[in-house]
């Protein structure tokens, strides 16, 4: 026993040695991972001391003052916040109802492709849009859906319909945030499904085939299983950042369709930003992460005592 304890004992000043060698032999990598630690520190750290802005009168003003919980006490009375509240939770709805089968379904059919090419092609055409800001976005599907020169309305009036303005309908602009949304958005998940996919052992689909099981059976008993962690994960992932729709909205939306637009971020950057009254908007965005976050540990515990896997 005392042998093996200093034998053991001899091997760690080894390991620690060859540890401190490896680090030193790839520093050069550990320093280029500074500018990107340093950019999320500050970024994603340092900002958290601005929450305390929600608690003052921070603005456009000359003194600033403690006023405790006034900020909240006037937000969860504005009848402003609460038709944002609303929007907000029915467009962050629709996104997710909508938009999480799609990567799922399209990964399928992907992985369903015999040519290696083709396959590349296909994850090509749908990732590229994933890389556009939402500024190009927007630009993109004014210009589709113009009511004079856009091509989706020529196709209506060569059936013979009144062309429709979709950018200041109250009827079909949110249908148009939720297309724009699965357009842009799809690609990411579905590389991240199609490489899941890839692990899958295919001896698996072959006993099923034997036993005479179909593609759609499959889907169900062997694929889905199997990349449930991943589907788990990434509807996580969607959650935690479901109600922080601006940039879309903001590029997007206009007067004519505020009543089922507006939304708390817009609404806290009109109230902060262009108002002036910045310590009431960060109180509306320090509402909107404190609901995020109970949204992504009430999904993950309902995944773990029903579907027994989460991620925290």
């Amino acid at each position: 026993m005392k042998k093996a304890e200093n034998a053991a004992a001899a091997v760690r000043p080894v390991h620690r040695q060859d540890l401190r060698v490896r680090l030193w032999k790839q520093r050069w990598l550990f320093m280029m991972l500074i500018p990107g630690l340093l950019w999320f520190f500050v970024f994603k750290y340092v900002t958290y001391a601005g929450l305390t802005l929600s608690f003052t009168n921070y603005g456009f003003k000359k003194t600033v003052s403690f006023i405790g919980l006034r900020n909240f006490q006037r937000l969860f009375k504005s009848a402003l916040f609460w038709k944002a509240f609303r929007n907000t939770l029915i467009i962050s709805a629709y996104n997710i109802l909508f938009y999480f089968p799609f990567p799922i379904i399209i990964a399928l059919l992907i992985n369903e492709l015999r040519s290696s090419r083709t396959k590349r092609f296909v994850q090509f055409l749908i990732y590229i849009p994933y890389f556009f800001s939402w500024v190009v976005v927007g630009s993109i599907f004014v210009n589709l859906l113009s009511p004079s020169s856009g091509i989706v309305n020529q196709i209506v009036r060569s059936l013979g319909y009144d062309p429709i303005y979709f950018m200041a309908d109250v009827n079909w602009f949110r249908p148009v945030l939720v297309v724009s949304y699965i357009w842009k958005q799809m690609g990411y998940g579905t590389v991240i499904y199609v490489a899941t996919l890839s692990t899958v052992d295919p001896q698996m689909y072959e006993a099923a085939d034997i036993d005479g099981c179909g593609k759609f059976r499959q889907v169900f008993y062997i694929t889905l299983p199997t990349i449930k962690p991943t589907i788990i994960t990434m509807l996580l992932l969607n959650l935690s950042h479901v109600l922080m729709i601006f940039e879309q909205v903001m590029v997007m939306y206009n007067s004519a369709v505020y009543s089922v637009s507006d939304v708390l971020q817009t609404y806290a950057y009109r109230e902060g930003i262009l108002s002036g009254n910045l310590g009431y908007g960060t109180a509306v965005s320090l509402f909107v992460g404190v609901v995020s976050l109970c949204l992504v540990l009430g999904t993950n515990w309902i995944s773990k005592h029903f579907l027994e896997d989460s991620i925290l």
